[in-house]
């Protein structure tokens, strides 16, 4: 073989090493963007889109399986209170833990906010759904703790068997139903559907007949207290804090009731807000103080970076000195080594609405 013609085989040779190198690197790249569409961008878990093709190839090919419906209990209070990064934060570890309690072979997604659709093909039993549910919810709980949301993290389940002409809308409306239902119930974080149940049981349709409507009362007093609530004061974001306060004192002037406002601010001996470098420590500490330190009935919220703004109804003024000291003392016990730093308080009484009063001009 010549010289020329071996140097020719050679470069072919390569060209088409390079040819299959960059298809293969193409085919990489592209089942890498698949795999992004499906994925919720957030927890990593099938996206709801993704989901329903998976669950509807299941029940295409006569695989049956158990749907279940989960919903994180009160998670608009865990945003509200501890703030949107920790309940992204709680959302992520939630469903790191459904991936470690479920199969392989279960397909996990994320519907969408707080809402989680899980598919789990074979035969089980109804015993075996509520020691799995039951599971979830205690290592849930312990994440909470690990989170600092005070173990408040569940999730309420509905549940549907699939049948050979279910699809996934018609096991995710079904599951729906029974995970709303159940949610009436506060001991029930397993609820099974029913065909009895109904739309209307859930309460997501208006309904027409009085008696049964004016029944409903009690259910959304159930659904609006607080399943298990928190020790201390109650937290609030600012705007919830604003409307509690323009409630009360629109009251004031009815009731006659005694309600004072508390401006904690937490300065150096010189009367300068704390530098930024370990605010978030410190303000986190202050935070816990007034918590443990006002009551269950006495609201509180964040009012700047190093200020905390409380409302406490029924309180006098003469009471505010023991109020303060019982919060500069839980202060001092928990940071112990920072003497350079005061908590000062401001005082402020609210007071009831005064009519406008407008001159009228009497033509004479």
């Amino acid at each position: 073989m010549s010289i020329n013609r071996k140097k020719s085989c050679e470069e072919g040779m390569v060209q088409k090493i390079d040819d299959t190198n960059e298809l293969e690197v193409l085919k990489m790249e592209n089942s890498r963007l698949q795999k992004l569409t499906q994925q919720d961008s957030l927890t990593g878990l099938l996206n709801r889109r993704a989901i329903e093709s998976e669950v509807n190839k299941l029940l295409t090919d006569k695989i049956s399986g158990v749907f279940l419906m989960m919903d994180i209990d009160e998670f608009k209070y865990i945003n509200d209170k501890y703030g949107h990064l920790t309940g992204d934060r709680t959302l992520v570890e939630l469903s790191r833990i459904m991936e470690l309690c479920f199969f392989r072979k279960d397909l996990i997604g994320r519907i969408g906010g707080d809402e989680y659709a899980v598919f789990m093909p074979g035969e089980y039993k109804e015993d075996m759904i509520k020691n799995k549910v039951g599971s979830l919810n205690s290592r849930f709980k312990q994440a909470g703790q690990q989170l600092g949301i005070n173990g408040r993290l569940c999730v309420t389940v509905g549940a549907e068997f699939s049948r050979d002409t279910d699809s996934f809308q018609t096991l995710y409306e079904k599951a729906d139903i029974a995970m709303r239902i159940g949610k009436k119930d506060w001991n029930k974080a397993l609820n099974f559907y029913k065909p009895t149940m109904k739309t209307s049981d859930a309460g997501m349709e208006t309904r027409q007949n009085h008696s049964v409507a004016a029944s409903d009362i009690k259910a959304i007093s159930l659904q609006l207290r607080e399943s298990n609530p928190a020790k201390g004061a109650y937290c609030q974001n600012y705007d919830a804090f604003i409307s509690v306060y323009r409630f009360l004192v629109r009251g004031l002037s009815r009731t006659g009731s005694s309600v004072h406002m508390i401006l904690v601010s937490m300065t150096d001996q010189d009367g300068v807000f704390i530098s930024l470098d370990n605010r978030a420590f410190l303000m986190e500490k202050l935070r816990e103080s007034l918590c443990s330190s006002l009551r269950s009935s006495d609201i509180y919220t964040r009012y700047s970076s190093c200020q905390f703004l409380a409302m406490l109804p029924g309180a006098a003024l003469e009471n505010m000195n023991i109020i303060t000291t019982r919060i500069q003392n839980s202060f001092r016990v928990r940071v112990p080594d920072r003497e350079d730093l005061l908590l000062s308080f401001s005082f402020y009484p609210l007071q009831p609405l005064q009519k406008d009063k407008r001159s009228t001009n009497k033509e004479t």
